[in-house]
């Protein structure tokens, strides 16, 4: 799925509750959808920044402890990048 893809899918689909929420972003997931995909995702839908997607998305039950703990992990490192770059 292109970006536009999801932004389209995102902006159409009725959010119920976090449940509901939390299985579309698995349903997304296991079509191949990358996790800033999901963000991309949960963002339009929910129409929030993008930092409160991306903590929202870690919140979801879509991604295991060790899933979260990665992603979180090189969210950390490239931040450090950016302040190295500073």
């Amino acid at each position: 799925m292109t970006l536009e893809d999801i932004k389209k899918e995102a902006a159409q689909y009725k959010y119920g509750d976090v449940q509901s929420l939390s299985l579309k972003i698995t349903e997304l997931k296991n079509k191949g959808v990358s996790f800033l995909g999901c963000v991309a995702f949960v963002q339009v839908n929910q129409n929030i920044s993008l930092k409160e997607a991306r903590e929202l998305t870690l919140k979801l039950d879509s991604y295991t402890n060790e899933e979260k703990e990665r992603i979180d992990y090189f969210h950390k490192l490239m931040l450090s990048e950016f302040n190295e770059e500073e």
